[in-house]
């Protein structure tokens, strides 16, 4: 028994550096070798570029020191609660912004500069308006308008009547 057991070493040997010797074409050719040696200076600027910014951790001392300030904030704001008229001069309290006036549009105006636009840009233009502005210029362009129209609905009336149809009869009586 102990001659067989040398015997199967052996072949263990044998056949460990059989596929020792054809593991060896797999390792990395010369050019591989110097590509991987010209990585290793660039993977050294990334490590240091983490060691400094590990080192811009805070330490124990700032952490605590950022937490005695953190606790302050928060009991200063408590008293505020107990003293109300100085919340009010330390915090005022924003005024409440109502309906934003709408601000005046000179029709004639919007309709002069409307017609000086290219016909694909007009009906973009006219959703900018609000709808009492587009209200009123329909009523200027002699347009009905159902005031139930929603505002996208009367931009498109007043594109298709008051501009659009217009510039096609105008180039068909040109021709």
């Amino acid at each position: 028994m102990i001659n067989m057991a040398k015997r199967a070493k052996k072949i263990d040997l044998v056949d460990t550096l059989t596929k020792t010797k054809e593991c060896l074409s797999l390792l990395p050719g010369e050019t591989e070798r110097q590509r991987m040696a010209h990585m290793i200076p660039e993977i050294i600027k990334e490590l240091e570029v983490l060691r400094e910014g590990i080192g811009r951790f805070p330490d124990a001392s700032e952490i605590h020191h950022v937490a005695n300030a953190i606790h302050t904030l928060v009991s200063f704001f408590n008293t505020l609660k107990d003293k109300p008229l100085l919340a009010e001069i330390l915090l005022p309290k924003k005024a409440k912004s109502g309906k934003t006036k709408s601000v005046a549009i000179d029709i004639n105006t919007l309709q002069i500069q409307l017609e000086g636009l290219p016909t694909e840009r007009i009906l973009e233009e006219l959703t900018k308006h609000k709808k009492d502005v587009l209200v009123a210029l329909s009523a200027k362009l002699n347009i009905t308008a159902n005031k139930k129209l929603t505002k996208d609905a009367l931009a498109d009336r007043i594109f298709k009547l008051g501009f659009a149809n217009k510039r096609g009869y105008n180039l068909l009586g040109n021709q």
